[in-house]
């Protein structure tokens, strides 16, 4: 994966946490890739949009940990 960089405004920033939260996203970097690749899905491979909904159920069936988990090693 490539690492992009996005400035938001706070009140921008809380909205997008909070909608992650909803959600069941285990991060907002989760949320804002799954809403980005909605928005392009019709550009996007079959193979990448597949994964995208794998993901997305993981993180649904509780599958998932936060990178920062991992990073911990727990």
């Amino acid at each position: 994966m490539k690492t992009i960089s996005l400035k938001v405004t706070p009140e921008l920033a809380e909205l997008i946490a909070e909608a992650a939260r909803q959600r069941g996203f285990p991060s907002k970097s989760e949320f804002v890739r799954y809403v980005l690749a909605r928005a392009l899905e019709e550009e996007l491979s079959l193979e990448t949009i597949e994964e995208i909904f794998l993901s997305r159920r993981q993180i649904r069936e509780g599958k998932s940990v936060p990178m920062s988990d991992l990073l911990r090693g727990e």
